[in-house]
């Protein structure tokens, strides 16, 4: 699978997937990688606001901004981290 990801801030590179850009792509705006108490969680800002003290990462047009407390433990954002409740209820079943 192609990824795409370029560090913003950082020595930082941590692919993301094709279908997580398109779906910021379609929700638009900026997103953040946080921690839940199920792991790390990919929400838009305006759920929850990036910190001063997070890494921000490139992802095609949008910027992905991740806790510096998940950093060791992500090797690639994908659409397991999106809760299901942002899913329509015939995507990504899993």
């Amino acid at each position: 699978m192609d990824f795409e990801g370029m560090d913003c801030s950082a020595n930082y590179m941590i692919p993301v997937a094709p279908d997580v850009i398109a779906y910021m792509n379609e929700r638009g705006g900026d997103f953040r990688v946080s921690t839940s108490c199920s792991g790390p969680v990919l929400m838009s800002v305006s759920v929850k606001p990036p910190k001063s003290s997070d890494i921000a990462i490139k992802a095609g047009d949008h910027t992905i901004y991740i806790s510096r407390y998940q950093l060791d433990w992500i090797t690639e954002i994908n659409m397991h981290m999106v809760p299901r409740f942002f899913f329509s209820h015939d995507e990504y079943a899993l």
